[in-house]
Order: C-alpha cells, then structure tokens, then sequence
C-alpha cells in the first residue's frame, strides 16, 4: 500500500467528522497544517499498522482539542493503513484520557517538479 503522497487530516468531534488539515507523506517525514497551524514529524508503516509522531505549532489562536491550549506540542497517530485511508486515534504522551478518533485519507501522489 503506498503511503508517500498528500493526505487530508480529519478529527471526529461532537460535531462529527472535521478537516483539520493537509499533511504531506515522504521518505517517512510528515509536513503540513491547517489554517492556524503547521506541522512536522515522522511516521513508520509496518504491513497494515502505521504510526507517526508530529509536533503541531500554532501561528494563530490555540485549540483546546485536548483539554488545554498550547502553542506547542507533540501528537501520536496510531492506525490502520488501508487501500487509501488511515482509520486510527490521535493523542498526547502523557495524556492518555485524552484520545480522539482521526482518519487520515490519501489524496494524490506529490506532484514531480517541473
């Protein structure tokens, strides 16, 4: 299953499924964000388990996903890799009551350069 190319990022709120954001897949690096934040990190896929560990860093207001606002901190995604999806959980080291549902869907292959 291919991994490398640009996905989007969804969280399951009290609202349901919500976009929150673009990361791009390479050479096990992430990068991205969304409109108040960006994101970088690395992720390992072993058969059909992915995991990947990213530092999130807010340029705008924070979001309180986890209980808290902080300009600065570090996810980890653990999941399932299927044909085009990623069906997982989101949370923080060190807070493991705090735990939200994500899917990650792949998008297109990053583009050559021209």
């Amino acid at each position: 299953m291919k991994t490398e190319g640009i996905w989007t990022a969804e969280i399951y709120g009290p609202f349901g499924w919500e976009n929150i954001g673009i990361l791009v897949f390479e050479n096990n690096r992430i990068i991205g964000g969304g409109n108040r934040h960006y994101s970088a990190g690395s992720y390992s896929v072993s058969g059909d388990d992915f995991k990947a560990d990213i530092e999130v860093h807010y340029y705008g207001p924070p979001r309180t996903l986890f209980g808290e606002s902080a300009e600065e901190f570090t996810n980890h995604i653990s999941g399932k890799l299927h044909e085009n999806t990623i069906d997982g959980t989101i949370k923080r080291p060190g807070k493991p009551h705090h735990k939200l549902m994500l899917r990650l869907t792949r998008r297109m292959d990053i583009p050559q350069p021209v």
